[in-house]
């Protein structure tokens, strides 16, 4: 998988838990407000309806429960194996590899300039800064 295949995968894995992230959160959300909204009733009128309420607070806190245990297992199963960093670099440096083999039998003096200039970059990136100054 390429990189940019793996940053849309790590996007849309990002944005399904978000989602389910914000569902369960709305949910809690709701139950607290149920459960906070039944003990002043309870406490204010001490009628049964109170009681009533409780039972949703609480069957709001299971579902959202539920709802979080079925999304997480849903979201493993749809995720994709990817294959390592390593089994990438490899497939560049065959392309890499491949398109300098084809420079290089098309003009072979320019392919020259063109790894002097690849040397000289890579030393510049590859040491250390002290050498620089």
């Amino acid at each position: 998988m390429s990189i940019q295949g793996r940053a849309s995968a790590a996007a849309t894995q990002l944005a399904l838990w978000a989602g389910l992230g914000i569902v369960v959160l709305t949910v809690v959300l709701t139950a607290i407000g149920f459960l906070v909204a039944s003990l002043f009733i309870w406490i204010d009128q001490y009628k049964p309806d109170a009681v009533a309420a409780v039972i949703t607070g609480g069957a709001l806190l299971l579902a959202a429960i539920v709802i979080f245990l079925i999304g997480r297992v849903i979201l493993k199963k749809i995720k994709k194996p990817q294959p390592s960093i390593l089994a990438e670099f490899g497939g560049i440096a065959g392309t890499a590899g491949r398109i300098a083999g084809l420079l290089i039998r098309r003009d072979p003096r320019k392919s020259l300039i063109l790894a002097v200039i690849a040397g000289a970059l890579a030393e510049y990136v590859t040491s250390d800064s002290k050498k620089r100054n």
